[in-house]
């Protein structure tokens, strides 16, 4: 019982064989459906065109009646005229597949195609056990004398359709004729059924084998999804859909894709993250703790303390830094980063940046160039945002200049917006590394110490803070030995 409950939960839940199993009940009744309605319609047109046909018989019939008796002799007394018509009746009757046969005005069966065999010794005919105990009813011939009439009922046992024509002579109705046929399917309906009945099935089995092959093409993808959705959930970020086609499930199934390709390479700059912070954090606090300890177990003589304190406060700010970094990349991926745009000269913005470092300048032997250029430009902007970029982009220009080697600036007025560029020279750098400088925790070479003192965010930082003032920020190298940042601000 519970391997029962297991096995229809899991049908219940298999997506391919809802599709499959709803695909195929909705043909089915569409079959189902034309069936009826294709029934319905011969079994209509069979019945007109047989009532037709029996119609035509009776009036032939009556005409003939009507020419070859009198009045008077429309009964069950014997003549040869009236034998002869019986013989007919069972001739018409025959050709016809129907009952045909004559009754008077009170509605009694008086001649019928069983009276020819019934003669007997004395010339009269016998007594008819099929039509003896047949009576058409008064309203029924009332119809008939008003002009014919089509009618389904009893008679004797079995429900037929009955048509009847009246017998006139000189002008008065001594008499009717009629046609009787069983209630049923006729030869053309019974045919079409089993027409239709092979047909249906045949579709039937070639529609649930396209269907089996359109579901499990329109389920594969899904389940691949659902696959790489669970190795997603343990962590690995591997795994990739195989797409084929140009449909709304191949571009989905792309997307999900770059979706893994984002999660994947997101994934390895988290790691990398964490592991930069907890060397960042670690060897500054390191520093810190073993300086402190120095200085109050007298390890660090009286004359050496301010020396070491003045590496301890680098190290403190080396860590605001980093908090603060962290602080404001989350602050802005969360949209909680308030704007306070001004105007004013970024000129005067990037020479007040550039003093922070003069120290490193000089330590490197840098030539800083195009100051003495600079147009005074007044942009909109939040000048703390603007900062922080120029201070970034500034950092990373002096961390990787060579010895010896120059800062260049350069300010670009255009119709909208003002273009700022920061171009510093440097060791070989490949084109491949500037195109994804701006990642987040992205690091151009982990084993250069150049590198070493950064976790990765400020040029990201300065990315996300550009865009926030509409602007755009890209990098490029020139011949592998240059490198120049340039970002736009909207104009006052």
């Amino acid at each position: 019982m519970l391997k029962l409950d297991f096995l229809g939960k899991r049908f219940k839940s298999n997506l391919f064989m809802t599709y499959f199993v709803l695909f195929a009940s909705i043909i089915l009744a569409v079959l189902a459906v034309l069936g009826v309605s294709l029934i319905l319609l011969v079994n209509m047109y069979s019945l007109d065109e047989k009532t037709k046909l029996l119609s035509e018989n009776t009036k032939a019939i009556s005409s003939t009646i009507s020419a070859s008796l009198n009045s008077g002799e429309i009964n069950d007394v014997y003549s040869a005229e009236k034998n002869i018509i019986c013989n007919s009746l069972g001739v018409v009757s025959r050709a016809i597949d129907a009952d045909i046969f004559i009754c008077d005005v009170t509605g009694e069966v008086v001649l019928c195609k069983e009276k020819s065999q019934l003669v007997d010794n004395n010339g009269s005919f016998g007594v008819c056990a099929k039509h003896g105990n047949i009576k058409i009813d008064d309203s029924f011939l009332q119809q008939i004398y008003e002009g014919g009439a089509v009618s389904r009922g009893m008679v004797g046992e079995t429900e037929c359709y009955i048509v009847g024509t009246s017998i006139k002579s000189e002008g008065n109705i001594v008499g009717s004729v009629f046609a009787v046929t069983p209630v049923g399917s006729s030869d053309l309906v019974t045919t079409v059924i089993r027409i239709f009945f092979a047909s249906a099935v045949f579709s039937l089995f070639l529609a649930s084998a396209f269907i089996w092959i359109l579901t499990k093409k329109l389920i594969t993808p899904l389940q691949q999804m659902s696959t790489a959705a669970k190795q997603f959930a343990v962590g690995d970020f591997s795994y990739r859909l195989n797409i084929e086609g140009t449909d709304e499930l191949a571009d989905l199934g792309r997307a999900f894709n770059d979706m893994a390709d984002a999660l994947d390479k997101l994934e390895s700059s988290r790691r990398s993250f964490v592991a930069n912070v907890s060397h960042e954090l670690k060897t500054p606090m390191t520093s810190i703790a073993g300086f402190i300890d120095g200085i109050l177990d007298g390890t660090i003589p009286p004359d050496k303390e301010k020396k070491y304190l003045k590496i301890v406060s680098d190290e403190v700010r080396r860590l605001s830094r980093l908090v603060v970094a962290m602080l404001n990349m989350s602050k802005i991926e969360s949209g909680d980063f308030e704007m306070k745009p001004k105007k004013y000269v970024v000129a005067k913005q990037m020479f007040t940046v550039l003093l922070n470092f003069e120290q490193k300048i000089d330590k490197k032997n840098i030539d800083v160039r195009g100051f003495d250029e600079l147009s005074e430009v007044t942009v909109n902007a939040d000048p703390d945002m603007i900062y922080q970029v120029i201070y970034n982009l500034f950092d990373n220009a002096v961390k990787f200049t060579n010895e010896d080697g120059y800062i260049e600036v350069a300010i670009k007025d255009d119709l909208d917006f003002v273009e700022i560029h920061i171009k510093n020279s440097c060791d070989e750098i490949d084109s491949k590394e500037m195109s994804k400088i701006f990642e987040r925790f992205y690091k151009i070479d982990k084993s250069r110490s150049l590198d070493s003192n950064g976790a990765g965010l400020g040029l990201y930082i300065a990315k996300m803070m550009v865009e926030m003032h509409n602007g755009r920020i890209f990098a490029k190298t020139n011949n592998g030995n240059e490198a120049e940042f340039v970002f736009t601000l909207p104009k006052a």
